[in-house]
């Protein structure tokens, strides 16, 4: 099968007062349609700028892509403009931490979903759903029962503060799937939930992505919710990918110092957080070689000089490490 998604050797900066920020570093991903792929690590790693850069949403102004590629179902979404800008919004879609922010508190919910029928419906449902506000109507209610929320109009005439946070978070998925994308991009999209509409949202796009084979990039901080999502998981730290696992081999099998750092630091009953020692890397003034050699106990002189290529095993495992650490017995 042909990835849906392939990144190549993406490098992006930002214009700062202070010089370049060097948030990606050659980074390269690829994604099947119907795959859940997690990106993971500590705030400033570059998950919403990878994000972002898939989306087309960098600011203009400040963001420069200096290598790379990104290619979607066959459209190069960095150079052939007009076929980018006719994606976004319907090939690959959005869901955001907080949807309160993201709904115009002015209007009903029910206006809302159907603007996003008649302005970005897919060839499939025909031109008929631009004129039709019964043909609108049903393919929304049919959206709100695919999301698990009452097909009622009386939920479609409410304002959006009058909904609580799931059922906000239910109908911003409902939103981006009105479009029948091919990828989801979800930004943190459980964040601001309590845990048990978490659990109950996890579930729902693990359903959805293999009812629709819709792919999604899931970013988070949580580790237990890409573990229990993800088909892979990509770990990032100061713009640099340094290890993709399969799902099953996070918690068993990790082996880059960084990830074992990460994992060691969730909570466990009975004993103290223990945090990863160390500043996080500034995208301002990058180490050189493996960007985390300034905070890792296994750092040489290898490490702060020469930047380690991904390697990979026979079963998908991705790492890039001079060090690595011994798979858990």
């Amino acid at each position: 099968m042909d990835p849906l998604l392939e990144i190549d050797d993406l490098s992006l900066t930002f214009r700062t007062e202070k010089g370049p920020a060097h948030v990606l570093d050659r980074i390269g991903l690829a994604m099947a349609p119907g795959e859940i792929v997690g990106l993971v690590g500590e705030s400033g790693s570059g998950k919403t700028s990878l994000a972002r850069a898939i989306l087309g949403v960098l600011p203009g102004s400040q963001a420069q892509i200096v290598s790379g590629r990104i290619r979607l179902d066959g459209i190069d979404m960095l150079d052939d403009a007009k076929a980018a800008r006719d994606a976004r919004g319907r090939l690959v879609t959005f869901v955001p931490q907080d949807p309160f922010e993201s709904f115009n508190p002015l209007f009903r919910v029910g206006t809302q979903l159907a603007d996003i029928v008649r302005y970005r419906a897919p060839p499939t449902a025909g031109h008929l759903l631009g004129r039709s506000r019964r043909a609108r109507e049903a393919m929304i209610l049919d959206m709100l029962a695919a999301v698990q929320l009452p097909a009622s109009r009386d939920l479609l005439n409410r304002y959006p503060h009058q909904l609580s946070g799931g059922q906000r978070q239910r109908l911003m998925i409902a939103m981006a799937l009105l479009p029948q994308p091919r990828l989801l991009v979800a930004d943190e999209p459980t964040a601001a939930l309590d845990v048990t509409v978490q659990v109950q949202i996890l579930g729902l796009l693990r359903r959805i992505a293999a009812e629709r084979t819709l792919a999604i990039l899931f970013t988070t901080h949580d580790l237990g919710a890409a573990w229990e999502i993800c088909d892979r998981v990509l770990v990032m730290y100061a713009g640099q990918i340094v290890e993709i696992l399969p799902r099953k081999a996070l918690f068993a099998a990790a082996r880059h110092p960084y990830t074992r750092m990460l994992l060691a630091s969730l909570p466990k009953p009975g004993h103290e957080a223990v945090g990863i020692p160390g500043e996080s890397a500034s995208p301002l003034a990058p180490p050189p070689g493996c960007r985390f050699n300034p905070r890792c106990p296994r750092a040489s002189r290898l490490c702060r000089t020469v930047r380690p290529l991904p390697s990979r095993s026979e079963e998908g495992h991705v790492l890039a490490c001079h060090h690595p650490m011994p798979t858990p017995s």
